[in-house]
């Protein structure tokens, strides 16, 4: 098992934290997917999974490592399974033997095959299927580029609303507001870097919103979404027809007489 370790070590280096507490050994380590060939900022990785192997003191020639997965970043609880099902098939394939490095690079290319993200984008609803459209915040929610570009700069002009009327009104401001974004999944605060990162982008390509853009988004959106689509324009309907809804065109002259 020494042996082994230290060929992993030299092979992983600091990524990989051996601890050895009360007779009893363990190894860490956050493996994550490729990314960007060039990309050499881990936390920019779209995917990635804790890999933590207790070694008993009867390991590798009669009993197999106890395996657990933790911190899991952007992977459905299917791929989750895939994983788990993958590393015992391999453990029960290499018994007897010392399987380590076979279970970390397992799951290392199953990262690299899943690559993208599995949820859906938490503004449009749709699946993200092209990594140069994800961007990532700091608080780890994925968003496509030009979705979350379009909700900052609406809520920018929100805040300025908000700080330019408390000025009006001369309300006391403690602290300027008008960069505080918040997520639209979790509230936190946008970083400054992703600001920035989105204000580049605006002005390096121009976000437009065709007809055949919005075409591409409504086909992508799922059965769900779409039978839930049907059922809201239906109720709207019904409601327009009782009366529910004021359709200001053609009541303009009833309403302002």
């Amino acid at each position: 098992m020494d042996e082994e370790l230290s060929v992993l070590k030299s092979i992983y280096l600091d990524d990989l934290i051996i601890n050895n507490d009360d007779n009893q050994t363990s190894i860490t380590i956050t493996i994550y997917s490729n990314g960007d060939e060039n990309d050499l900022d881990r936390d920019k990785r779209l995917l990635c999974i804790t890999f933590i192997a207790e070694l008993p003191s009867t390991y590798p020639d009669i009993d197999s490592p106890k395996i657990t997965l933790c911190r899991s970043r952007g992977l459905t609880d299917e791929q989750l399974n895939e994983i788990n099902s993958s590393i015992s098939s391999c453990l029960e394939l290499n018994s007897g033997s010392c399987v380590l490095y076979e279970c970390i690079e397992l799951i290392h290319s199953k990262l690299s095959f899943y690559e993208l993200p599995h949820e859906a984008c938490a503004i449009c609803l749709t699946l993200i299927d092209n990594r140069n459209d994800i961007i990532k915040t700091n608080c780890h929610h994925f968003y496509h580029k030009n979705c979350l570009s379009s909700y900052v700069k609406l809520k920018k002009i929100e805040l300025e609303e908000k700080y330019a009327e408390a000025k009006r009104n001369g309300f006391y401001i403690e602290k300027d507001f008008r960069n505080d974004v918040e997520d639209p999944v979790c509230r936190q605060i946008l970083s400054n870097s992703i600001i920035e990162q989105l204000s580049s982008l605006s002005n390096n390509e121009q976000i437009i919103n065709t007809n055949e853009e919005n075409r591409e988004l409504i086909d992508k959106l799922s059965p769900h979404m779409r039978q839930w689509q049907e059922r809201t324009h239906a109720l709207f309907q019904q409601q327009k027809e009782k009366g529910g809804i004021i359709d200001l065109d053609k009541n303009q002259e009833m309403i302002f007489s």
